[in-house]
């Protein structure tokens, strides 16, 4: 079962907030890159590079992934390839930009 409250926190450190922070930028990145990106998203990663997205958003839809947040429940820390899967495939990155909009945050 999660542990949520160990997840809460391990989701305001400062070394995990950077580590996820680098696959948003990285994704933010891809999508600026592309010919005909979703407005959405093209939107949220230009918030992402003027440091307007809070970085622990961005860990709390991270840790929800399965493997990302067992390690945390397992007290280990994820490994990169957890994170870059959570905010790249999984589109981690593409659901906080949904939630951002919906909340009037965008």
């Amino acid at each position: 079962m999660a542990n949520a409250l160990k997840r809460m926190t391990y989701a305001e450190e400062a070394g995990f907030q950077k580590r996820v922070a680098y696959y948003f930028w990285l994704r933010a990145n891809q999508v600026m890159a592309m010919e005909t990106p979703d407005a959405t998203e093209l939107l949220f990663a230009k918030k992402v590079y003027a440091g307007e997205i809070d970085k622990k958003d961005m860990c709390l839809t991270v840790i929800t992934n399965t493997s990302v947040g067992a390690s945390i429940d397992a007290g280990t820390n994820p490994a990169e390839g957890d994170l870059e899967w959570a905010v790249i495939t999984e589109n981690q990155f593409g659901k906080l930009a949904i939630a951002y909009v919906v909340a009037g945050r965008l």
